[in-house]
């Protein structure tokens, strides 16, 4: 059987309301399921996470989805509502200028806090085992769960894919990346495309290096974020498998 979804609304600290949803795999009643996490990237929704949504059910894994804020849902604040700013053309200076423009409009800065919020409301829920929980971003998302894990006591894992925009967590979001990367406990899957446009492939060479726990993953091409979920999709799900002890 299935239980059925469960619908997010969570307050953020600065009162706009996150929506996301918590889906279960089958199981038998009263089964308790670890869960993941997900943090998608600028300028997508929780929907870009379907394909990896569907290899973690199958897996056993209860998966938490959620639009971060100013995207999809995630809009509705106390002073109306907050909308990312999206290109006004093609190319990437375009979508450069865009996700500029909604750092600060947005509040970009907090995404850390809301991924810790999310993860609580998520941890609480009946049929979840909070001691085995994992988080997965993608570009924004992915720096964004990388400074979320210091705050997650117990955390498994950590994965990201082409992990970026760093500095819309100020100007020692690197630095402080770095830092959650040594102290952390967790196992760490850190993936980009060789030639990804957003400097991936750098922040995952600056970010794992050394770290014994921390295993890097360079993919040919230029694909970004969850674009290259298919080039590692194996090794993904077997650094997770093993974080969650899955059978």
């Amino acid at each position: 059987m299935r239980l059925a979804r469960l619908e997010m609304s969570v307050p953020a600290g600065d009162g706009l309301i996150l929506k996301g949803t918590l889906t279960y795999p089958e199981g038998n009643p009263g089964s308790v399921f670890p869960l993941a996490v997900l943090a998608h990237q600028y300028p997508a929704t929780r929907d870009c996470f379907s394909p990896l949504v569907d290899d973690l059910l199958k897996e056993g894994v209860a998966t938490l989805a959620f639009d971060q804020r100013g995207h999809g849902a995630s809009i509705a604040s106390p002073g109306g509502p907050v909308v990312i700013d999206t290109p006004a053309g093609l190319g990437l200076a375009a979508l450069g200028a865009a996700f500029m423009g909604s750092v600060e409009k947005v509040g970009f800065a907090r995404i850390d806090n809301d991924i810790l919020r999310v993860a609580s409301w998520g941890a609480s829920q009946n049929f979840v085992d909070p001691s085995r929980l994992v988080l997965v971003g993608g570009s924004v998302g992915g720096s964004g769960v990388l400074l979320a894990a210091p705050e997650i006591p117990g955390l498994r894992a950590v994965a990201t894919l082409g992990a970026a925009g760093a500095l819309a967590f100020g100007a020692d979001g690197p630095a402080r990346i770095r830092s959650s990367v040594e102290r952390v406990q967790a196992a760490f899957y850190l993936a980009s495309s060789q030639n990804d446009p957003f400097d991936g492939a750098k922040n995952v060479e600056t970010w794992s290096r050394g770290v014994a726990r921390a295993q890097a993953r360079i993919v040919p091409g230029a694909g970004h974020a969850m674009a290259i979920y298919f080039d590692v999709r194996e090794e993904l799900l077997a650094v997770l498998r093993k974080a969650l002890q899955l059978s």
